[in-house]
């Protein structure tokens, strides 16, 4: 596999350089400073000095302001890498599709979508004509530690190795450790291999890896579930850590829209309507607890496995996804986005502690950033909703009109802003000027719907921001026909998700989220450059002596000693 990678770079490697000079001049990001394929001399010291460990944490749906917004919440993990690290306070992703999977892709390989390959969590593949996953392998099954599951998964569809594939081919013996509650974070921030990538299947009600990284079951995952159960939570509740009267917002909320059985008043009990049941595993997954536990399971592994603690480097990653999950429900502005804000501090804030002692603090460097923000509610901000579902309707009546009934839809998919058209349609459209044109003044019709763009007119060097973003997402047989941009405060989703808010525009909310590094070589500060997060990856092969000839992101400017 990774010889396959080998000559894919080789053939496309002056397009790639050219590539990522671009993404630095015309998409918005520093073009210049060094990068991790052409440091020279520099590499060879890296590769001496380089640290035992290697740590990638992302909190699901942290938007930048959280940081200075909860500041005075900081007492355990946030304010150790607030005191101790390195925070860069401009950073965000120069992308128009800012969601899950592509942005743990983007954080685990240095590279933007057009170049790795993931536009969004599923899509339409044209071949198939079907949904896909960014994360779907039948060729994969899932391998379960609890009951029958029948998913399967790996990242086949990524079309670059990740920074752990790199560091694993590399130094061998290098052990991989990915988890979190979600395939599409555990699959992407591992790559094609690991030696614990494990996840949360919601269907089995159980933690899975796949064949794609072993056979069986993981020993050391294994026995961590057996003696820490997430049945141990059932009839647990959520309850407020700090006084009612301190916390930013009211505890009910304007467009708040709780799931399985909870309500917006605090507290919020871990039951299900039959035991640990799919109410309880719903409930369980959008509190605390849950990040709680995946933080224990790091801990437990980098014990069991000695991450950090022999001659190779190794990689940690741990994807923190009870914000995300639960602040699509209550929606940015709410009490439970605070309070899971302040249990993640102390799960991140003790696990930085078990690193610290076992591995020792300048022997392992960690980085902290997010997959994507989260608007703000749009019944709290004056914005509104757009149905997936009514986009669909809309589209396909308007081409009923301009040609007449079909035997078949013209419309294959809508969704998170992305239409495609049946097998031939879109060439028809562009063939048909005046119905394209008709069409897009029928969209632009829709309430909170700003702008309509076409695959085929995308370019990175346009003018227009909104064109360049879209470009930097493109993948010539994945992207849809066309692309929707809502306005600012208006979200598109499916009518049946029914949620307080939403994510995956252009728009500053929702692309804005942290980068934050503490420990082997990292120079603390506060850095004001305009950077991404594609820039981590390059950054942390820079000091592990590891290159990353595919990423699109450079080395982050100033941090390294």
């Amino acid at each position: 596999m990774m010889k396959r990678f080998v000559s894919r770079v080789a053939r496309k490697a002056p397009f790639l350089f050219a590539a990522a000079t671009i993404a630095g001049l015309v998409i918005g990001m520093p073009g210049s400073g060094p990068r991790p394929w052409d440091l020279g001399t520099s590499a060879v010291a890296a590769q001496a000095a380089r640290p035992r460990l290697v740590v990638v944490l992302v909190a699901d749906q942290f938007r930048s302001d959280y940081i200075d917004l909860y500041a005075h919440r900081w007492r355990a993990g946030f304010r150790t890498l607030l005191d101790e690290g390195a925070r860069f306070t401009s950073a965000e992703y120069p992308y128009l599709n800012t969601a899950t999977c592509v942005g743990h892709v983007t954080i685990a390989t240095g590279a933007l979508p057009r170049t790795h390959g993931i536009i969004l969590n599923r899509w339409w593949h044209r071949d198939e004509q079907r949904l896909v996953t960014c994360t779907d392998d039948p060729a994969s099954p899932d391998v379960s530690y609890g009951g029958p599951v029948r998913a399967a998964n790996s990242a086949q569809r990524m079309l670059v190795p990740t920074f752990a594939d790199r560091l694993r081919a590399a130094q061998p013996g290098a052990r991989v450790v990915s988890l979190a509650l979600k395939a599409r974070a555990a699959v992407s921030l591992a790559g094609r291999g690991g030696d614990a990538v494990t996840w949360f299947d919601e269907s089995g009600r159980a933690f899975v890896t796949s064949r794609s990284f072993s056979p069986a079951p993981v020993e050391s995952v294994r026995a961590f579930i057996a003696r820490d159960a997430p049945e141990a939570d059932l009839g647990k509740a959520w309850t407020l850590q700090q006084p009612e009267r301190s916390y930013l917002y009211p505890d009910i909320g304007a467009g708040e829209r709780p799931k399985a059985g909870w309500t917006a008043v605090f507290p919020h009990r871990l039951l299900g309507l039959d035991g640990p049941d799919a109410q309880f595993f719903d409930r369980w997954q959008k509190s605390p607890f849950s990040d709680a536990f995946l933080g224990r399971m790091a801990a437990s592994l980098v014990n069991d496995l000695q991450l950090g603690q022999r001659q190779q480097t190794d990689y940690l990653a741990v994807s923190f996804s009870a914000l995300d999950l639960m602040g699509h429900d209550f929606g940015i502005s709410s009490r439970e986005v605070e309070d899971m804000l302040i249990h993640l501090d102390v799960t991140i804030g003790r696990l930085l502690q078990e690193l610290d002692a076992r591995v020792g603090r300048d022997n392992y460097v960690v980085a902290l950033s997010a997959d994507h923000g989260a608007a703000p509610t749009p019944e709290q901000n004056g914005g509104g909703r757009i149905a997936s579902e009514d986009i669909q309707a809309v589209v396909e009546q308007a081409l009923v009109t301009r040609w007449g009934p079909s035997q078949t839809p013209y419309v294959a998919w809508v969704s998170s802003g992305s239409v495609y058209f049946a097998r031939g349609i879109f060439d028809r459209l562009r063939q048909d000027r005046a119905a394209l044109d008709a069409l897009t003044r029928t969209l632009t019709a829709i309430p909170g719907l700003m702008r309509v763009m076409r695959s085929d007119e995308l370019s990175a060097t346009s003018q227009d921001p909104l064109v360049r973003a879209a470009a930097a997402g493109h993948v010539p047989g994945r992207t849809a026909d066309l692309l929707l941009v809502p306005e600012r405060h208006w979200v598109i989703e499916l009518r049946a998700e029914n949620e307080a808010t939403n994510h995956g525009t252009f728009h500053d909310y929702d692309r804005r989220v942290p980068i934050l590094l503490r420990g082997h070589r990292i120079k603390p500060g506060r850095y004001g450059e305009r950077v991404s997060p594609a820039d981590i990856a390059p950054t942390l092969a820079y000091l592990s002596g590891v290159s990353l000839p595919d990423a699109d992101g450079r080395l982050l400017p100033g941090v390294i000693r």
